[in-house]
């Protein structure tokens, strides 16, 4: 029996949709508030924690990358099941963890399921929402991600505080995991429109596809940019906690609130960047988002900082996260047609989270540790990380001139061919 929770059909979907983010979200982020707690009490080196983050990243990448090929084949709803069955299962498996080894495979199994939960959620809006609702759909769910951040992360330090243990809120999100795959099962109806529409699934044309996404120039430039956006970030907010609690003293119960406020910025800025983007473009909020970070950096790990709460540095980093995020999505969603728009997606979900995955895994290359937990070679890894960061604005420069020249003369050839009246 079907339980009619939230409202209407579509709202239900975007609920139960934005729900398996906001899950992802928590995979991959708590971890990294978890930093100090967890490397503690299993002996990982501090640097180590880069691993951690990466493989969950990766593996999530592979997976997603490979269901493009043949997810489509399946009833949606189930494969929506399995997706998050795993993920639970790769959840507790990480809870229960004993040694290092085990939490790498377990984070490695996390990612795996991962992957292909959020294809089919994302897939599950596009076959259901219709076009003039769509995009309002697909924001919510990346609203229900933000979520993660605001409220997710804190939640989960609190937990890990209230019973002195990491493995708490891994316990806690496997429970919400848990649900939303009972919610799968009873309340979700069969998803097989696609099955019944479609003419074929041959994995060779859907080569060809992804073939030509990833060897014109235009999709090479917007991968580019992918990466440079994103792996800054990455490599900053990994190691952040870690740096904070164990070079700098700051106290681990407080992380918390840090979180809260870094999210609520988040969101706040998200909408401010997005404005900013169309009232002077793309090219213009890059370069000030990079200038920002710099400035971020120099303050929180090279010691330029002439006394700002770090409260405020925190802050300023998810402004510039959202800076980067917003200006890499909105440039990235002009580039293919809407018959390549699934593929392109998909594959430019995949190269993110795997430039995410890789840009964690190199912090042990960068950064050493004193047998008290100190990081080292920090201010080595933050000038590389500034000098990656600066890629970004030229090469979204490059891409937004290609894609303004090529609208343009898409216009003027929808001119040319309107008859006259």
């Amino acid at each position: 029996m079907r339980v009619n929770l939230f409202g209407s059909p579509e709202r239900r979907l975007v609920i139960l949709c934005g729900s398996v983010s906001f899950v992802s979200g928590m995979v991959f982020s708590m971890v990294t508030s978890l930093a100090p707690m967890l490397a503690h009490d299993l002996g990982i080196p501090a640097q180590g924690i880069g691993p951690i983050m990466g493989v969950y990243m990766i593996a999530a990448s592979v997976s997603g990358f490979l269901g493009t090929l043949y997810l489509d084949r399946f009833d949606r709803r189930k494969g929506l099941f399995v997706g998050m069955l795993g993920v639970v299962t790769g959840l507790l498996a990480t809870a229960l963890a004993p040694n290092e080894h085990l939490l790498l495979a377990a984070r490695m199994l996390t990612g795996i399921f991962a992957g292909p939960a959020n294809a089919f959620s994302v897939a599950i809006i596009i076959d259901n929402v219709p076009l003039e609702r769509r995009g309002r759909a697909l924001g919510s769910i990346a609203g229900f991600g933000a979520l993660a951040q605001i409220i997710g992360i804190p939640a989960g330090l609190e937990i890990a505080d209230l019973f002195n243990s990491w493995r708490y809120p891994f316990f806690a999100i496997a429970l919400v995991g848990s649900t939303l795959a009972v919610w799968v099962a009873y309340n979700l109806p069969p998803q097989r429109a696609h099955l019944e529409n479609a003419t074929s699934f041959a994995i060779r044309q859907r080569l060809r596809l992804l073939g030509g996404l990833l060897s014109r120039p235009i999709c090479l430039l917007a991968y580019g940019s992918q990466l440079t956006g994103i792996v800054p970030l990455v490599a900053i907010t990994a190691i952040m906690a870690v740096f904070l609690v164990n070079n700098l003293g700051y106290p681990s119960t407080q992380l918390s609130a840090l979180y809260l406020i870094g999210g609520l910025t988040n969101i706040a800025a998200a909408r401010v960047v997005g404005q900013a983007i169309d009232n002077v473009g793309p090219g213009i909020v890059s370069v000030v988002s990079t200038v920002l970070l710099t400035i971020a950096i120099l303050m929180a790990y090279m010691g330029f900082n002439p006394g700002l709460p770090w409260i405020a540095v925190f802050a300023l980093f998810f402004i510039t996260t959202s800076g980067r995020l917003v200006v890499g999505q909105t440039i990235i969603t002009r580039i293919p047609k809407p018959s390549e728009r699934a593929g392109f997606q998909a594959l430019a979900s995949s190269i993110q989270s795997m430039s995410m995955g890789l840009s964690a895994m190199a912090i042990p290359v960068l950064l050493g540790s004193t047998p008290d937990g100190k990081l080292t070679g920090v201010n080595r890894f933050a000038t590389v990380t500034i000098a990656v960061s600066w890629i970004f604005p030229f090469l979204v420069y490059r891409l937004n001139t290609l894609l303004t020249r090529r609208e343009k003369a898409e216009a003027q050839l929808s001119a040319m061919t309107v008859p006259a009246e």
